[in-house]
């Protein structure tokens, strides 16, 4: 299952991403049984991916990076390294997205970026925690710096995340990004009993009584939700997706291959997951190439709305179809296809799902119902 070749018009290095991903994808697929079963952090594939130069690989070339992802010369290659990685592991592509999400946000901060490049030197990923609940994580301003009060919810890597990107309120203000320094005792993982996805160390941390220096402070209020890196970021968890439905649909073939091909009816469900998992692929694409160029921000957001709306309904498709043909041997561990399913059926629980579709629904009315 080996994915089409980015364009040899993108530097060589931006290309060696792709090779270096592919290269990985047997090896983390193989531990991906024993991840779940543990429900255990993947730390020998974060080492894989850190060893590879992948943490590092969307750096800026002056921290010692390629550059992944910055820019729209990038976005189908960096398109590939999520899908790989996703084909691979869910679990592990979910955690790289979320490494590749806090630098894409640190980009225009070379205080925040030299940060993270200490911890990629040694090993350690990142990560975005915006989640909370109730009054959430708080800043308030001191000498030098800030100090935290409150929590975050569903911070994923927990324990292993050492300079994770949050986001805390200051007053009436809109959030301001910072990077505090995080310790293992202050994660409780026991919160992340989920169906899917049980090796991403998903954990409550409490920040209370952290101090924050002005260097590790990224931008100012409401950065974080600037138009169009918060709506139309969201792109590339839809590319780690896009792995594992790739994983699903090899799979579903598979055990379809050992019964002959089926009968009509399970060709008929097949065709109906391979059209659903065509398009899904279709509109990612769409979606890294827009939301990667140069485009009017408003509109990028609405694009890559619609295609968060409508990956979910695609996906959904695929799954309803693989576990029908399959029936109950896809609902049975240690099955590679019950854990795919699993995870992509809790990475699929993405917030604000409804807010996305109308706000495209929005920019389609404006637009004579259709993008250019």
């Amino acid at each position: 299952m080996r994915n089409a070749s980015p364009s040899t018009n993108v530097p060589l290095q931006l290309r060696d991403a792709v090779a270096a991903a592919l290269a990985l994808e047997p090896a983390i697929f193989g531990r991906a049984g024993a991840v779940d079963a543990a429900a255990a952090y993947p730390a020998a594939d974060i080492a894989g991916l850190s060893g590879a130069g992948l943490l590092g690989a969307c750096l800026p070339a002056a921290f010692g990076g390629v550059g992944l992802g910055h820019g729209a010369e990038s976005a189908d290659v960096l398109r590939e390294v999520l899908r790989t990685i996703g084909r691979a592991s869910l679990t592990v592509g979910r955690l790289y997205e979320g490494h590749v999400n806090a630098l894409r946000l640190a980009r225009h901060s070379p205080a925040a970026l030299a940060l993270l490049a200490d911890e990629i030197a040694a090993g350690r990923i990142s990560g975005v925690w915006n989640a909370e609940r109730g009054e959430g994580l708080r800043a308030e301003r001191i000498a030098g710096g800030w100090r935290l009060t409150g929590h975050k919810i569903h911070c994923s890597g927990s324990g292993a995340v050492r300079r994770p990107l949050v986001t805390a309120r200051i007053g009436e203000q809109g959030p301001l990004m910072m990077l505090p320094e995080v310790g293992g005792e202050r994660v409780d993982l026991s919160v992340w009993r989920a169906a899917g996805m049980r090796g991403t160390a998903t954990g409550t941390v409490d920040f209370t009584g952290l101090v924050v220096p002005d260097a590790a402070v990224i931008g100012e209020p409401g950065d974080y939700y600037r138009s169009p890196g918060f709506s139309g970021g969201a792109w590339r968890v839809l590319a780690v997706q896009l792995g594992g439905l790739d994983r699903i649909m090899a799979l579903h073939v598979e055990r379809l291959g050992v019964r002959g091909g089926g009968d009509p009816v399970m060709r008929a469900r097949l065709a109906r997951a391979g059209a659903a998992h065509e398009a899904a692929r279709l509109s990612v694409r769409e979606a890294g190439r827009r939301a990667e160029g140069e485009g009017e921000p408003a509109a990028i957001d609405a694009y890559v709305d619609l295609a968060r709306g409508g990956f979910e309904e695609l996906a959904l498709a695929c799954i309803e179809a693989t576990r029908r043909n399959v029936g109950l041997g896809s609902f049975i561990a240690p099955d590679p296809l019950d854990r795919a399913l699993r995870d992509l059926e809790t990475y699929l629980r993405q917030p604000f799902l409804d807010a996305s579709r109308d706000n495209a629904a929005g920019w389609l009315l404006g637009h004579g119902g259709c993008f250019a």
